[in-house]
């Protein structure tokens, strides 16, 4: 098996060269033959400056022609990709580079400032070679022992190992410190052929592609399949609705994959432009990066005039696991059905599949499960159990179809007056409720029990009556479901892929509670010795 850094040569060998690979924000285009010797010739210079198999390549910038390039070069010596969204903090990039060790930095400043302020603010780090192929990148050499290889030597075999590592994807934090999620050539191999074999993306298709490559989702469910499909990718650097919707009006594009935060963006957009966006060329859209609702599902499908696919997936399993697509439309809706090759069990506390319709933690099994944590063997372990199911942490239950449904996250959970609630369940009816662009439930410890929080962004221009919000929800709700508090934020936390940050929000609602309970001590000091 080739190395996954190959495969536009091999889509080249199959007789689309001259096929659009990339189309980029200034209109200019990038076919299959070009990317590909734009490929080859970069992954000679850095082979020239040091870089082979084993070394961590951090790439930081946004999604753009150098990048792919750069990403594809890097993987093709032997090197792991850490790509790097240039939107995060310098103390982000910092801590990530400090727990990977690079041996290159490459920043992609031709199309990104972000990208720019880092390596200059980063240069007291080593010294910046000049590229000839990305000339207005810039590549910093990294020195020190952590810089090292890291390769296995007892599958030493000239760099040629489908189990070698070909990119590096942190996950985003959101419960918990950041962890190098390895993924293999082998990995990634595997989930862009089963893309191929479900006809997710097709060679004809121009995939409008927003999403970040940095991101799991943007870069292989979107970048990796789409390329490996031989289709033409609108690359975007940053996410718009309206250019989406003038793409989808003008009949520029045929697929769409993104996250719940893109596709309420442009229902807001179009409702408040009076834009429709029907008929058009559309063939496929995918909604990931979080649980689909049933009033975000027959939103898009009316403003786009299409069946709406999801699945579910992470990083973890690069990133696929189930989908909707390949089988008739579910009764309810739900994450779909596993992808051929790929075993997905909800499992019992004793490790057991449960029956249908029981709640378990769902488990997953198969060529696409990660190689493990960078140097992490302990959460290694705690993920993936010694049979090879990659534990996720999610609650999920099959039904009667065989369909998998994610009732939410196990550390999500809040036990109020005894009762399980799972903060998905509340979502979803939120989300049916008018003038919600999103919304996020966390739980907030209190003396004896949990509350729980809700958190809503509503469509711009919008306030949200959040007594008719409660009214709502208590006909759809059982009464300690229904949340005690919701805050109004104009926009709620979230990466720069759009996922939510309920690790932040669980932290405001836990601070404000702490709040209350300083003020009201005050108060009880100052009536106790105040004026009678």
């Amino acid at each position: 098996m080739a190395g996954i850094g190959e495969l536009i040569d091999d889509v080249v060998a199959q007789g689309r060269g001259e096929h659009p690979a990339l189309v980029l924000d200034d209109g200019s285009k990038l076919s299959y033959r070009e990317l590909a010797t734009r490929i080859a010739a970069a992954a000679q210079e850095f082979a020239a400056a040091g870089l082979g198999r084993g070394h961590r390549f951090v790439l930081v910038g946004e999604n753009s022609a150098d990048m792919v390039v750069a990403l594809f070069a890097a993987m093709r010596t032997g090197a792991w990709a850490v790509p790097l969204n240039a939107r995060m903090s310098g103390g982000e990039i910092d801590g990530i580079c400090q727990h990977c060790e690079p041996r290159f930095v490459y920043y992609a400043s031709a199309s990104s400032a972000e990208a720019t302020a880092h390596a200059e603010r980063r240069q007291a780090g080593g010294a910046t070679l000049a590229l000839q192929q990305l000339p207005q990148g810039r590549l910093q050499v990294c020195t020190g022992g952590g810089t090292e290889p890291d390769v296995d030597e007892r599958n030493d075999n000239n760099g040629d190992d489908p189990n070698d590592v070909a990119v590096m994807i942190y996950t985003s934090g959101s419960t918990g410190l950041p962890k190098g999620v390895m993924l293999t050539h082998a990995n990634l191999d595997f989930v862009t052929r089963a893309s191929l074999q479900q006809a997710v993306l097709l060679p004809d298709d121009v995939i409008f592609h927003a999403l970040p490559i940095s991101h799991s989702f943007g870069l292989i469910s979107a970048l990796l399949c789409g390329l490996r499909a031989g289709a033409a990718l609108r690359l975007v650097g940053r996410f718009s609705a309206p250019v989406l919707a003038n793409a989808i009006a003008g009949g520029e594009i045929t697929a769409f994959q993104g996250v719940p935060a893109m596709y309420a963006r442009l229902h807001e957009w179009c409702e408040q432009q009076g834009r429709t966006l029907v008929p058009n060329r559309l063939r496929m859209i995918y909604i990931g990066g979080s649980l689909i609702d049933a009033a975000r599902k027959a939103q898009t499908e009316a403003l786009l005039g299409l069946r709406l696919h999801h699945g579910y997936g992470l990083t973890e399993s690069a990133p696929a696991a189930t989908r909707t697509i390949g089988h008739a439309p579910p009764r309810d809706i739900t994450a779909g059905w596993p992808l051929p090759g790929i075993a997905v069990e909800v499992q019992g506390a004793d490790g057991h599949a449960l029956p249908t319709g029981e709640r378990g933690e769902v488990c997953i099994r198969g060529p696409n499960v990660m190689k493990g944590y960078f140097r992490d063997p302990v959460q290694t372990r705690a993920a993936i159990d010694e049979r090879g199911w990659l534990h996720t942490g999610d609650i999920g239950v099959f039904g009667p179809d065989c369909d998998l449904s994610i009732a939410g996250r196990s550390k999500e959970m809040i036990i109020r007056g005894g009762f399980n609630v799972y903060p998905a369940e509340i979502e979803r009816a939120i989300a049916e409720f008018p003038g919600i662009a999103q919304c996020a439930v966390v739980g907030r410890t209190v003396p004896g029990d949990e509350e729980v929080v809700a958190y809503l962004e509503p469509v711009a221009g919008r306030p949200v009556d959040t007594q008719a919000l409660k009214a709502f929800l208590r006909e759809r709700l059982a009464p300690y479901k229904v949340p005690s508090t919701m805050v109004t934020l104009a926009q709620l936390p979230a990466t720069s892929t759009g996922k939510l940050l309920k690790a932040k929000l669980k932290e405001m609602a836990n601070a404000d509670v702490a709040q209350v309970a300083v003020a009201t001590e005050a108060t009880a000091e100052a009536q106790a010795g105040g004026t009678p």
